[in-house]
This record gives structure tokens, C-alpha cells and sequence, in this order.
């Protein structure tokens, strides 16, 4: 038997809307996540928010018998309709028509969304109103972005000057390597940015090509991704044309203030670290 829609449902309210937004901009996400970009103490004060938008068909999420065997909270995502109640001009119809394969993408791509979407939520706790952070999906309608886009693109807002104006933003690359995908395909993202750098569309009259950032799941990775770094810039001798650095989760998660985190990747293959 079909339940007949009432006439009148009430408009979506502020935080409804943030949900939405949220899941758009990283695809899959769970409740403790979405809890935190709310501001919320935990998730359970976001229950009956999920309910009403899975009710009315605006999110949907992966969760069955295996999820509460091994406790392992559902994956929210973004439905079409959902999408649909967003701004236009902040979606755009390739990211919408993605969202149809929700309900079948891999494992490994939900996971690696789960680690995007942690890692937004610690830059923003680490560099607040200073950031703002752009999802792979949200890059589309910018022809001059790399084909193979990064996970995130960082802006931060530019420095004051003397003059009482401020500089150019910051800008930044940023890709989460983690274990969904083997390492072979971090050295030939890398190797891309380098093609790019020369080959590559970026509007230089708007500041520099952003600095390219690897957030690695842990030390050894590091060292391995830094010397793959620095044996492709060596070999287009590209060293003025593109800078890169890295760090691990675990020293990402640890900090509490904005200063010297980076790993800078240089000729020298000494430790210097930089801030953004």
C-alpha cells in the first residue's frame, strides 16, 4: 500500500539544509562526522534531523546486519532529490548525476570518502574561518582545475598588508592517500601535477599554482612518497615551477595550532617544515 505525501510539508530549516550541503560536498559521511560540522556535543543530537531527511527522501545510507555485528555506524549520503533542494548555483549536474551510483560504489570508496571528510573537519578545527575547502566534485565546472582533480582544494585568506589591503590567498592541492588505493597510483598523481604545471590551465593572473599536499596514513609512506616526490620534480627539473609537501594523519590529528606542520619535499632532502 502507497502512503499518500501530505499536501504540506515545512520548509528545511538551517541545519536540514547544512546536512545536505555537507553530504554534497563529501559524498559519504557518518553520524558522528556530521554531528561535529553541525557543532553538536555528539551524534545522537542529530538523529531525529537524519530521520526526517531520510524519510523524505532526501539522504539514504548504507547500514545492514554486517554494520551492527561489527559495530560500524551507517554512511549517509546525498540522494538526487536531496541535491535538488541545494542552492543551483552551488551544485552543478555532473556532481548531481554522481550521486545515482551511491548505493553501489565500492567499499573503498566509502571509506576514502569517510577520510576526506575527516581530514575537513580537522583543517577546520585547526585554521577556522581562515580556510575554506573545496570538495573534488565542487572543482568540476572550473575547466582551468587538473582532469585528475585533488581531493580537496584549500584557500586561505590572504595576509593584510602594509597599505591596509591584503594579498593574494593561499591556495593549496590537497589529496588523502590512505589505504583504498595502491601506491603506485600516489606516484602518478604526483607525476600528473607535474604535467600539469607546465601543460596545464591554471590562471596564474589570479596567484601562484597552488602547493600540492599529501596527507599520508603514516611515516613510512611518508619517506616513501617524499623520494618518488623528489625523483619526478628532479627528473623534469621542476623544482621552481611546483613545490609539495606532505604529512602523516596521526601528526595532522595531534595538532593544536597552525604553525610549522608541513613537510616541505626540497633538493636538499632535508626536514623543513612549513605552515600554510
Amino acid at each position: 500500500m502507497t502512503v499518500a505525501e501530505p499536501k504540506y510539508r515545512r520548509p528545511l530549516n538551517l541545519e536540514q539544509v547544512a546536512v545536505l550541503d555537507w553530504l554534497y560536498k563529501v559524498r559519504f559521511s557518518n553520524s558522528k562526522q556530521i554531528a561535529k560540522y553541525l557543532l553538536k556535543p555528539n551524534q545522537k543530537t542529530i538523529q531525529n534531523k537524519l530521520q526526517i531527511l531520510e524519510e523524505r527522501g532526501f539522504i539514504s545510507k548504507h547500514y545492514n546486519k554486517s554494520y551492527k555485528l561489527a559495530g560500524r555506524p551507517a554512511e549517509y549520503f546525498l540522494t538526487p532529490k536531496g541535491a535538488r533542494q541545494l542552492p543551483a548555483d552551488s551544485t552543478n549536474e555532473w556532481a548531481i548525476k554522481a550521486l545515482y551510483k551511491n548505493k553501489t560504489v565500492s567499499p573503498e570508496f566509502i571509506t576514502h570518502c569517510l577520510n576526506v571528510a575527516d581530514t575537513v573537519l580537522t583543517l577546520q578545527a585547526i585554521y577556522d574561518d581562515k580556510l575554506r575547502s573545496f570538495a573534488s566534485s565542487q572543482l568540476t565546472p572550473y575547466e582551468y582545475f587538473p582532469t585528475w582533480k585533488p581531493d580537496l582544494f584549500l584557500s586561505f585568506k590572504g595576509k593584510k598588508t602594509g597599505s591596509g589591503g591584503t594579498g593574494s590567498p593561499r591556495r593549496y592541492f590537497l589529496d588523502v592517500w590512505d589505504d583504498t588505493k595502491p601506491f603506485f597510483v600516489s606516484v602518478r598523481k604526483i607525476r600528473n601535477y607535474i604535467h600539469y604545471a607546465t601543460d596545464g590551465d591554471w590562471p596564474y593572473g589570479h596567484g601562484e599554482l597552488p602547493t600540492v599536499l599529501a596527507i599520508c596514513p603514516d611515516e613510512r609512506t611518508q619517506t616513501k612518497l617524499a623520494k618518488q616526490i623528489r625523483r619526478a620534480v628532479e627528473e623534469e627539473d621542476m623544482w621552481d615551477e611546483i613545490v609539495f609537501a606532505t604529512i602523516t594523519r596521526e601528526q595532522l590529528e595531534k595538532a593544536t595550532t597552525t604553525s610549522r606542520l608541513w613537510q616541505k619535499i626540497d633538493e636538499e632532502q632535508e626536514i623543513d617544515l612549513v605552515k600554510l
